[in-house]
């Protein structure tokens, strides 16, 4: 991959990082919203770690965080059970 390429994967993992945290804030999805910070706190100090990472190191580490950004695993969990219950229920 050319560094254009790498940006452009990169901008478009932001932007549904973001796109995820206002789906999650509009449907008041409080464990979603807890895990993508937390996934932004744990990005932000990849990229502040630098005397314990040799530059390798951490620029693995930015790219693994990076690709978790908008992993909501317990959300998901949460949700499907949700859809389960009130598929359940006859109005």
């Amino acid at each position: 991959m050319n560094k254009l390429q790498i940006l452009e994967e990169k901008v478009k993992q932001y932007e549904n990082f973001l796109h995820k945290l206002d789906m999650m804030v509009t449907s008041c999805n409080n464990a979603g919203i807890q895990e993508l910070i937390a996934n932004a706190v744990a990005w932000s100090y990849a990229h502040r770690c630098g005397e314990h990472y040799t530059d390798e190191d951490r620029d693995e580490l930015i790219g693994i965080k990076t690709k978790k950004l908008c992993d909501t695993p317990n959300a998901d969990a949460l949700t499907i059970e949700r859809q389960k219950k009130y598929s359940q229920i006859n109005y």
